[in-house]
């Protein structure tokens, strides 16, 4: 379960790195939203792991509905678990 949420919030950070590069928004933009210098942001972005409330002034810098991201985000871990429990069973 933990690792379960883990991933899930991975998923969701690397979700908001991707929309940064693919909106090309300069993690200055979004240091000066989220109230952090660009390293810090960068250093954020890169690792799949933030803060709750960096993660939703991130998704606001974005223009993008933090819950939206986090949803698809479980979502998308949740069928990959079904799917790899269901080759596991298969492969029994």
């Amino acid at each position: 379960m933990i690792a379960s949420a883990n991933n899930a919030a991975a998923s969701a950070v690397k979700s908001l790195r991707v929309k940064a590069l693919l909106d090309e928004v300069p993690k200055t933009h979004i240091a000066s939203k989220v109230g952090l210098n660009r390293m810090t942001v960068g250093k954020h972005l890169k690792s799949d792991d933030m803060s709750l409330s960096e993660f939703i002034k991130t998704a606001f810098a974005l223009n993008t509905n933090p819950a939206q991201v986090l949803a698809e985000a479980i979502e998308s871990t949740q069928a990959k678990e079904k799917a790899s429990a269901a080759t596991d069973a298969e492969i029994k």
